[in-house]
């Protein structure tokens, strides 16, 4: 009956919300662990088997495997009542047979009218409950356990069993379990249950094949590893945790490695109604890692959506991988996802370490292209030094797999950076979302490529889908406030600017972005503070310099921003990229006519006059240069370039 109470040593469970109460503390527990809590507190030092149990928590037509189901409910249980398996205070494992809960449970019925008692559906498939137990007066409290086993109590229980069986698959076949309609989905990260420590990038490395995979069979949204990822150690409810990601199933599971074996185990569950719909344990070997991974994306997609199309069913399964290569490749990614300088020259290392031992393994290539592609926006590298490397080691991976869309996005990125090649950008990036719809990073600098271009509608179209795939990416949120500030949408800005102030505090980013916001609402003291906090959580990027210094000289903070000014002309003069930042603080200090010559000297240099200009439209500081005349004459000759004419013309 779901308005039972069970009451033991310092813990009340209530049915009906799947709450387990403690004086200090209250944890809802999700569909199976409750169940097969219940199942045990029906039967105090009783032992209760697994086969009961599956039968009790599965209905017949569920395809699962059990056993891992039932030990991941355990452990969640055991979590719950802070309980051991080596020194069991609650429930004591029986070996190869099932488990006993240990002391006395009271139990505690609610006044349910006869008729609903008869007929109310149990909690779950199998369930032990039955008419029969509606016998019981309203109001009834009793003891269940108490340190003997009368056999009257066994006998009702063999009763009660059969009963249950009985009216649980009569249940089953009548009423089916809706299938879920599942339109977005999330890859938690894996759990790390292997005996040695430090498998971190091995299990992050599986899940983000997994998410991969999973996004380019399936057509609905999935999110990215960037969101998914904070929730690494959170002892949040699913169903909070869909919510916060805007997804109606989750994929979670573990990963253990033994030497060169490796067991992943992963389960689906239907957040809208907390239900655990499908699991499976693999046991390989680490050489047949890929081909796990492309497995377990198949199946979680035939799922949920029920049959693959012919394109999605023909993608090819890949073959062995050398462990090594796989393992370096991984730590490759590991730490090109920190963003630093430093873990970019680790990453460097790893991916060209995986290239010596193989050469023909297209994702080594992929990683190192990505590292020379994003590696100038974190350190003082060349921009162009960079690109040329990107380029080539992205072609030499599509080479050997066409079908890479992360080297496509990264060849756009690339030829985003050359006015000789940026007709070529929009093309990458449209073909790296054709094969994977799902791949944020392909949306989100898409929407650069389209904002440097006039194409702003379309520009703020792919952000926010880039914002919606990666919900939790303080990256992508301050980008998009940085467009909503661009395109003057200010309330929308300050909206997305603060969630990436809560998603990263440590970021300094959209606290620079504020600062503009605040200077052109006419907030200068707050312009300043904002401006002042994005320099102390990011002194050193030219980017956060430029748009701070601005701020700085347009505020009265005259005699800083000349100090910044300083620091990126030097780093200018080593080949610091980013062109607008020193002429930004000069127009804030009035220099306009030095602003000119700073854009003229560089743009010319880098050979990017056409895109360079282009971009100059994201920041309103240069809204005040239209009226000198040489400034014009840099407009007139981006006007001139047929390739720009062609760009925007191809693309309608």
């Amino acid at each position: 009956m779901q308005n039972r109470i069970y009451q033991f040593a310092e813990f009340r469970l209530t049915l009906a919300d799947g709450h387990l109460r403690s004086s200090n503390a209250s944890v809802r527990l999700q569909e199976k662990p409750l169940l097969l809590l219940a199942t045990l507190l029906d039967h105090p030092q009783l032992l209760v088997t697994r086969q009961q149990l599956r039968e009790r928590m599965w209905n017949s037509r569920t395809v699962v495997d059990y056993e891992q189901g039932i030990n991941v409910a355990m452990r969640k249980v055991r979590d719950a009542l802070r309980d051991s398996a080596d020194t069991p205070r609650f429930i004591e494992t029986i070996a190869r047979k099932g488990y006993r809960f240990l002391v006395p449970v009271e139990l505690v019925e609610g006044p349910v009218d006869e008729r609903e008692s008869a007929q109310t559906s149990p909690v779950g498939p199998g369930n032990f409950f039955t008419p029969a137990d509606s016998a019981a007066s309203a109001n009834e409290r009793r003891i269940l356990g108490n340190g003997t086993r009368p056999r009257l109590i066994a006998i009702a229980f063999g009763l009660g069993l059969v009963c249950a069986l009985g009216i649980g698959l009569y249940g089953n076949k009548s009423k089916a379990p809706k299938e879920p309609e599942v339109q977005a989905l999330a890859v938690l990260p894996l759990q790390d249950l292997s005996p040695d420590s430090g498998q971190e990038y091995l299990v992050d490395g599986i899940t983000e094949e997994i998410i991969t995979g999973l996004a380019r069979v399936l057509p609905v949204r999935v999110i990215s590893r960037t969101s998914v990822m904070q929730y690494r150690h959170t002892d949040k409810p699913i169903t909070q945790i869909a919510r916060e990601l805007g997804v109606d199933a989750i994929v979670e599971g573990s990963v253990a490695r033994s030497g060169d074996r490796i067991t992943v185990t992963v389960q689906l569950i239907d957040a809208t109604a907390d239900r655990h719909l499908w699991a499976r344990q693999y046991d390989r070997q680490l050489a047949d890692i890929l081909a796990v991974e492309a497995e377990l994306s198949q199946t979680i997609a035939s799922q949920i959506h029920g049959t693959l199309t012919a394109r999605q069913v023909g993608l090819p399964k890949p073959g062995p991988v050398d462990p090594k290569v796989y393992e370096l490749c991984l730590l490759g990614r590991y730490h090109w996802n920190k963003r630093t300088e430093a873990d970019f020259a680790k990453a460097e290392d790893y991916f060209q370490q995986a290239i010596a031992r193989d050469p023909n393994y297209a994702p080594a290539h992929a990683g190192l292209a990505d590292v020379y592609a994003l590696a100038p926006s974190y350190s003082t590298t060349s921009i162009e030094d960079s690109r040329v490397k990107a380029i080539a080691e992205a072609n030499r991976a599509l080479a050997l797999d066409a079908d890479l869309a992360e080297a496509h996005a990264t060849l756009g990125i690339a030829h985003l950076a050359k006015l000789s090649e940026w007709s070529e950008s929009e093309t990458e990036f449209r073909r790296a979302i054709e094969i994977d719809p799902n791949y944020a990073n392909a949306h989100h600098w898409l929407a650069y490529d389209l904002w440097f271009f006039g194409r702003k509608g379309e520009a703020l179209a792919e952000i926010t889908i880039a914002r919606q795939l990666d919900p939790l990416s303080a990256v992508t949120n301050a980008d998009e406030g940085h467009f909503l500030y661009a395109a003057r949408r200010f309330d929308d800005a300050r909206v997305r600017l603060q969630r990436a102030i809560e998603l990263a505090p440590e970021f300094g980013q959209p606290h620079a972005t504020l600062a503009l916001v605040d200077l052109e609402a006419g907030h200068s003291t707050d312009a300043l503070r904002e401006a002042h906090d994005a320099l102390a959580l990011d002194p050193d990027s030219p980017n956060t310099m430029g748009e701070v210094g601005y701020v700085m000289a347009s505020a009265g903070e005259a005699v800083r921003a000349k100090e910044l000014l300083t620091r990126l002309q030097n780093l200018a003069r080593e080949g610091s990229s980013f062109i607008h930042a020193p002429a930004m603080i000069q127009i804030g200090l009035g220099q306009d006519d030095e602003a000119v010559n700073t854009l003229r000297d560089m743009l010319v240099s880098f050979g990017q006059l056409g895109m360079g200009i282009g971009s100059l439209s994201q920041w309103h500081a240069f809204d005040a240069l239209p009226d000198n005349p040489r400034y014009r004459e840099l407009l007139a000759q981006k006007e001139k370039l047929p390739t720009l004419e062609s760009k925007v013309s191809n693309a309608h």
